[in-house]
């Protein structure tokens, strides 16, 4: 089973403060020129998007010249969304857990966020984030990435990025503004997340998909 984990690009999305939000026009119509094509003007980080290394690091990859098999691999997803706005997920907390994505090369945080999309509250800072000690042992992990539902894996107020700073120096790729929801409680997840390929790519939206063998009981899914 397939579940579609990524939001629909609109002009009227939620962006990161400061982010320009994308723009949708036609550039050909099937009345005047007998077919559709659409001009699209966005961010690289728009959406739901990956984050290469050279998004914050001088001499980071980017994201057309790592190997596509980065961008893929077993994943589990962590629900953290019956914690209070704010928390923090410590290193000690992750390690209480850590039976539960021993063998994962993805981490994705379902922090609650999600049910936030489509209104300024998505934007507003107060959702679950690691610190730096976690980020560290997320890297120890030997982890391809790790990712959120929520706009960042930094704290809003907090302008040093120091998790994104931590986990991109790590070598990881960070994914951010996930659907998680319904990936919750399944036990055997794959995760697929291709980036737009373009040159210099410091970020760029991806179309994220969950790969199931397992379908807990009673699970409603949108499956593709």
């Amino acid at each position: 089973m397939l579940i579609d984990l990524t939001h629909t690009i609109t002009p009227e999305m939620p962006m990161y403060p400061g982010s320009p939000a994308p723009a949708l026009a036609p550039a050909a119509a099937l009345d005047r020129d007998g077919y559709r094509e659409t001009l699209l003007t966005l961010a690289s980080h728009t959406g739901t998007h990956m984050d290469a290394p050279a998004h914050m690091l001088g001499d980071g990859a980017s994201l057309e010249a790592l190997p596509v098999s980065r961008f893929c691999g077993q994943a589990m997803v962590l629900d953290v969304s019956d914690l209070p706005p704010g928390s923090v997920l410590t290193a000690e907390f992750l390690r209480e857990r850590e039976a539960m994505f021993r063998g994962a090369e993805f981490l994705l945080f379902c922090t609650g966020w999600e049910q936030r999309w489509g209104t300024p509250a998505y934007c507003d800072g107060g959702f679950p984030v690691p610190d730096r000690e976690a980020a560290r042992y997320l890297v120890s992990r030997g982890l391809k990435g790790v990712g959120t539902d929520a706009l960042s894996v930094d704290a809003l107020e907090d302008e040093t990025y120091p998790v994104h700073r931590t986990l991109l120096g790590g070598g990881l790729v960070i994914l951010e503004s996930l659907c998680l929801k319904q990936a919750v409680g399944h036990g055997d997840m794959t995760l697929y997340a291709l980036p737009l390929k373009f040159e210099n790519a410091d970020g760029a939206p991806v179309r994220a998909v969950a790969e199931f063998r397992d379908v807990p009981e009673g699970k409603e899914t949108d499956a593709l």
